[in-house]
């Protein structure tokens, strides 16, 4: 399956993208730098998830990039907004 469209989110400050590596750190996803990519172990699902935090134009590109049986692009995508918005 292709991966998933891609979520860009804008006013994401530098704070903001603190707040979110902070998070993500908690549950045991590991966020270095402005730009990447990692993979997120929940169960069964085996997510790779991209990134990449503009701080001059303040937006976060995120995107879901193996969507499969366990884990559908709506599904993860709308866990990635909810992410993004538990940050002020």
């Amino acid at each position: 399956m292709a991966a998933c469209p891609s979520l860009t989110f804008s006013e994401v400050t530098q704070a903001r993208f603190d707040c979110l590596v902070q998070k993500a750190a908690a549950d045991g996803i590991a966020i270095s730098g402005n730009q990447g990519m990692t993979v997120v172990n929940h169960g069964p699902v085996h997510a790779q998830i991209s990134w990449n935090f503009d701080p001059v134009n303040q937006t976060l590109t995120l995107q879901y990039l193996n969507p499969g049986i366990f884990a559908g692009c709506n599904q993860v995508n709308g866990m990635l907004h909810d992410l993004v918005a538990s940050c002020p």
